[in-house]
């Protein structure tokens, strides 16, 4: 069996898929598995063991190259096509794809790319737990949702070595804050999370170790002006691989919900994550005492307006809520 899985866009639904990845290796341990997705999402599989393949999806492209780019995925033939993602293009790749097997959402106007059109679903579930519901057209039932994500060898000895020109030992109790979000929805307010980290290093003698990507740097300063104790300095920005390594180091992992939430949940590091506008049960791996979400619906969560709204669901979230939630995963976890 060939299979050809599709997952376009942003860093945290590729991660969503990657159970879906193992339970299909488990299943079909001879079958080659090709994952097609766009940078800088890739990252987070280039070590994935599941995998034999992974296919870039080019960005920009003219009519003419798409169209080459369909005819060579034609060619491959795939004998299964699985599109996790759903959208019009990837609905359209996979029903140009010619292969015999072509799994996806029923999303209106789509159900037409696929041989077996999956019924969503109208419950809150988590993602990655939404995602495998289309392996049930296999035969598959998945009931563990536990993220995959590899750091390598050299990922884990570039932590190593940036804990040691922070001057932090196994002995320092290390969270790391990523305060940051392109989408504004999911920013709490950078005073509130300063509030956090000063009473962390106040309370528990805490060293908190901002992490950010490309192009979100105004996110940790407005953090950090606003601190009135010291934090970690910044360093070079890391890889995701080298951002997982790093989260394997620490404590506890605090801040809004983005790509490092995810990646902590992945390594196994105990989370605390504030949520807007998405249900954090969307986001949060169920029956997983060491990931936890705070969340104020003030009635609109399930008919919401963003962005006609003054975003009362993020805002509605206190920092005395969040310390008292910090004071016993601390107790339980760290």
């Amino acid at each position: 069996m060939k299979f050809l899985l599709i997952q376009l866009r942003r860093i945290g639904d590729v991660l969503m898929t990657t159970p879906s990845i193992r339970l299909l290796r488990e299943s079909f341990p001879e079958a080659e598995l090709t994952f097609l997705t766009e940078a800088p999402a890739d990252q987070v599989l280039r070590n994935n063991p599941f995998l034999d393949e992974i296919l870039l999806y080019p960005k920009a492209q003219t009519i003419g190259e798409s169209i080459s780019f369909i005819r060579k995925l034609r060619e491959r033939q795939f004998d299964c096509v699985i599109d996790f993602f759903g959208n019009p293009r990837s609905a359209l790749m996979t029903r140009l794809s010619a292969a015999p097997i072509r799994i996806g959402f029923g999303f209106r106007g789509r159900s037409w790319a696929y041989t077996h059109p999956v019924k969503i679903s109208t419950e809150v579930t988590y993602a990655a737990q939404d995602k495998a519901q289309l392996l049930e057209e296999l035969g598959i039932y998945a009931n563990d949702f536990g993220l995959n994500f590899f750091a390598a060898e050299e990922d884990k000895e570039y932590a190593a070595r940036l804990f040691g020109q922070l001057g932090l030992t196994g002995s320092d109790f290390v969270v790391t804050l990523s305060p940051v979000s392109r989408q504004p929805y999911k920013v709490w307010p950078a005073e509130r999370f300063a509030m956090i980290a000063d009473w962390l290093v106040q309370n528990y003698q805490a060293k908190i170790l901002f992490l950010f990507g490309p192009g979100e740097e105004h996110f940790i300063d407005a953090v950090r002006e606003a601190m009135k104790q010291k934090a970690l300095p910044d360093y070079d920005i890391p890889s995701l691989a080298e951002t997982l390594a790093i989260l394997n180091k620490v404590d506890l992992h605090l801040g809004n919900d983005n790509g490092p939430r995810h990646f902590a949940v992945a390594g196994g590091t105990p989370t605390l994550t504030i949520f807007g506008r998405p249900w954090a049960a969307n986001w949060t791996p169920p029956e997983a005492a060491q990931h936890c979400a705070l969340e104020y619906d003030p009635g609109c969560k399930n008919k919401c307006t963003y962005p006609e709204c003054k975003l009362e669901c993020l805002h509605g979230v206190t920092v005395e809520a969040v310390q008292a939630e910090l004071e016993t995963m601390i107790k339980t976890f760290c």
